[in-house]
């Protein structure tokens, strides 16, 4: 709601194309609408609320690649198993210069572009598989994987094809993941699970 209130905010200060980037519209506004030690402030919170996130989700990245993907390799390897906490803060490190790498010299669209497919591929198909999970009784695992499958995929194709200009991939995917969810349930059979006392 409050992006859709920018968005539309900055149609009506800036014009439809009174911005050379439309994605510095928050920016631009508030330093237009307010006085600067106010626009400061507001600018400021968004800025630590990207900070945090990018914060939470390389700690994240870090933690899930030393613990699933590291440490195991290097048992199978047979080079012992080394701390949690000094690998993971390796991985880290290196996350860090790789994000500031590609940041620096990938376009300035690429972000853009990558978040579309995310949110489209990941964001509306698991929207699905929760909403299913939560609400809907006979959804089972098997059906959560097609579900999956066809969203990620469906979005593939759906956005390389050009078709994202016509219709949102976010609507058809989460169509398209629904009615994934809705046939698989009923065509594949649920997993019977063994009972252990």
């Amino acid at each position: 709601t409050g992006a859709l209130c920018i968005g539309y905010l900055g149609i009506a200060v800036f014009g439809p194309e009174g911005l050379e980037d439309q994605e510095t519209v928050m920016p631009v506004m508030l330093t237009t609408l307010f006085p600067p030690i106010i626009a400061g402030i507001l600018i400021t919170g968004v800025l630590a609320a990207i900070v945090s996130t990018a914060n939470s989700l390389l700690i994240l990245s870090a933690t899930e690649l030393s613990e699933n993907i590291v440490q195991p390799w290097r048992e199978r390897a047979g080079k012992g198993k080394s701390t949690s906490l000094s690998t993971s803060r390796y991985i880290t490190a290196l996350l860090s210069v790789v994000a500031l790498m590609v940041a620096y010299f990938s376009p300035s669209d690429l972000i853009y572009t990558i978040v579309s497919y995310v949110w489209a591929g990941i964001g509306s198909t698991f929207s699905v598989v929760v909403l299913c999970t939560l609400f809907w009784k006979p959804y089972h695992g098997k059906a959560a994987l097609w579900t999956i499958i066809a969203g990620v995929v469906f979005t593939l194709i759906w956005m390389s094809t050009g078709w994202d200009q016509v219709i949102s991939a976010r609507l058809m995917t989460f169509v398209v993941a629904l009615i994934t969810a809705i046939v698989t349930t009923f065509l594949l059979p649920k997993a019977k699970v063994s009972k252990h006392e």
